[in-house]
């Protein structure tokens, strides 16, 4: 893996509790920025498939479905009645 060197401006004051945290955690703060960095990426592209699954699923369901639908309850109430 290459490492790249950057350069970023950020708020003293979050300076200054990313420097408490890398502490605390026992390592660099680069490696601190690291971690932080993929973790929003990760949550980033998680709300992207979720908002593209929401908008597959989001639309009305097909008569085929909708068929579908009622013979699973009909079999499902059919079951209960035989069981009760």
């Amino acid at each position: 893996m290459t490492i790249v060197k950057t350069a970023v401006s950020i708020e003293s004051e979050l300076f200054k509790k990313a420097e408490d945290a890398a502490e605390k955690l026992n390592i660099s703060r680069s490696r601190l920025f690291q971690l932080a960095l993929e973790n929003y990426i990760s949550q980033y592209e998680n709300l992207s498939i979720l908002d593209r699954l929401n908008s597959v699923y989001s639309g009305k369901i097909s008569e085929d479905e909708q068929d579908f639908q009622k013979l699973m309850k009909t079999y499902h109430e059919k079951h209960l009645e035989d069981k009760w």
